[in-house]
């Protein structure tokens, strides 16, 4: 099946540059052309509403480094669309978190590595960053009543600061937050900050069953595989190491989001989803297109063409959708188990 469903979940990276300077990170070592300008993300966000469009995500670089923000977001919520956020956090102050809130901001995903300020601050390469960090979930989380804001941390697990993540689970929920996220290091600069099997085993056995314990208790993960970013089967660690965090999924199975989500970059060009940014062909340019030509047209139909089961290397590195994709071949496969809900149509709305 090569024909589109509806564009669902679509991310608009509305900037590339970045304030900070992370170690896992090509955005601040590099410069690039100036991105769209509003007012074409702003009738982007139109376009996506009339196609069915659900959720978008804002994301970066840094996003708030571009004025507007609040703006988008509060067009995207008055046409029936869900938007969230992922930030550092450092630019945010009561004016920017309580604007984000009241125009329908429903969840924003901040960048906090650690507990403790030396650690996040060598991850994130700039002095100062983890107070401001820390200041902008609190802030969010005083106005989250304003709205209907979920307050989400991404924490990037790596061999600098994967030996003290045991107390991270009481340190965001005293600051406010809803939930906790826990992600694999995709090392994009080299090997050097991929975990060795030794540091991963280490993690799974002392660490993870504490961050689990506690994250469950506080209502920050609502499963204990959340605190085991690399696996816990010896062959799923294995492929971790080698930065294949979709664990052999994508060897024998599809993925679906190729018709139901979409990353239209700060540029205007659109691929398929993060992981495939730039590193397969533009599907389409929204500079010169319209975003319903895009989706309709034959990149994309190529693109929704390798995914049986995909045939894409980038795939074998991407976790983002495997418990819905893995949903949804159940259900077309006839093997859900009994008592479990049928998505019509997919819904993707609690991707972040």
């Amino acid at each position: 099946m090569r024909a589109p469903f509806k564009p669902l979940y679509v991310k608009l990276k509305i900037v590339f540059g970045c304030n900070l300077k992370c170690e896992m990170c090509n955005h601040w070592r590099e410069t690039r052309e100036a991105p769209l300008v509003m007012e074409r993300f702003t009738e982007i966000i139109s376009e996506l509403a009339l196609l069915g469009c659900r959720k978008i995500h804002l994301s970066g670089g840094e996003p708030l480094l571009r004025a507007g923000v609040p703006e988008l977001v509060a067009h995207a919520s008055a046409l029936g669309i869900r938007p969230t956020m992922t930030t550092n956090g450092t630019l945010v102050d009561k004016g920017i978190a309580k604007a984000l809130v009241q125009a329908g901001l429903r969840g924003v995903n901040i960048s906090l590595d650690s507990q403790e300020r030396k650690v996040h601050e060598t991850v994130r390469g700039v002095d100062g960053a983890w107070k401001k960090t820390v200041k902008a979930v609190r802030l969010f989380a005083r106005y989250a009543h304003k709205g209907k804001l979920t307050v989400r941390i991404n924490t990037v697990v790596s061999p600098l600061n994967f030996k003290g993540l045991a107390g991270l689970p009481d340190f965001v929920a005293g600051l406010g937050a809803d939930e906790l996220n826990l992600i694999a290091v995709d090392d994009h600069c080299g090997e050097h900050l991929s975990l060795s099997r030794g540091q991963i085993d280490h993690y799974n056995a002392d660490i993870a069953p504490l961050v689990a314990a506690r994250a469950l208790e506080l209502g920050l993960i609502h499963d204990e595989n959340g605190a085991y970013p690399f696996g816990r089967d010896p062959i799923d660690v294995k492929r971790s190491r080698r930065g294949e965090y979709a664990y052999g999924w994508y060897d024998r199975h599809p993925c679906y989001a190729p018709w139901t989500h979409a990353l239209v970059d700060y540029n205007g060009l659109v691929y398929l989803c993060c992981m495939t940014r730039e590193q397969i062909p533009p599907l389409g340019d929204l500079k010169t297109q319209s975003f319903s030509d895009t989706w309709q047209g034959a990149g994309f139909a190529w693109a929704r063409g390798m995914m049986h089961p995909p045939r894409l290397k980038p795939c074998r590195r991407c976790d983002d959708f495997i418990a819905q994709n893995q949903f949804f071949w159940e259900v077309e496969q006839g093997t859900a188990p009994a008592g479990r809900p049928t998505p019509a149509p997919p819904d993707w709305d609690e991707l972040s």
